[in-house]
């Protein structure tokens, strides 16, 4: 498995959550960056927009998410899901507003990833916390 075909599905996930009001936020997009650069050990703030461009392009292309998730499932642990469970909801949460269709992708994101419902509620509880 290609490491670029892990980044761009994680990277196109963050984004469709971004993108659920329609619009993608400058906040919401720093973010991102924050989390693929953090979670990836990307240096390059170049090579994340690139990352970032491509997800971007292959989401608009997508029909469903799934495609997406059979690759961080194929390659992640259940604490490398749950993690980005939490970053999901920092994505959501940059605008310190929780949409709904946000939470709502959110739930699709984690049930593909196999994540536990309690694991997700305390993802989000602890991540509300964070960004009050």
């Amino acid at each position: 498995m290609n490491i670029k075909n892990e980044i761009i599905s994680a990277t196109a996930m963050l984004l469709a959550i971004a993108k659920a009001d329609k619009k993608i936020e400058k906040k919401e997009l720093l973010s991102i960056h924050i989390i693929i650069s953090d979670f990836y050990q990307i240096e390059s703030k170049q090579e994340v927009d690139e990352f970032i461009q491509i997800a971007l392009d292959m989401l608009n292309q997508s029909t469903d998410l799934f495609e997406f998730g059979k690759i961080l499932n194929q390659n992640w642990n259940y604490q490398d899901k749950v993690d980005f469970v939490n970053c999901m909801f920092e994505v959501s949460l940059a605008d310190k507003n929780l949409y709904y269709l946000e939470e709502h992708i959110i739930k699709k994101v984690a049930t593909i990833l196999n994540i536990n419902h309690e694991d997700l509620i305390k993802s989000k509880i602890e991540m509300k916390k964070l960004f009050k």
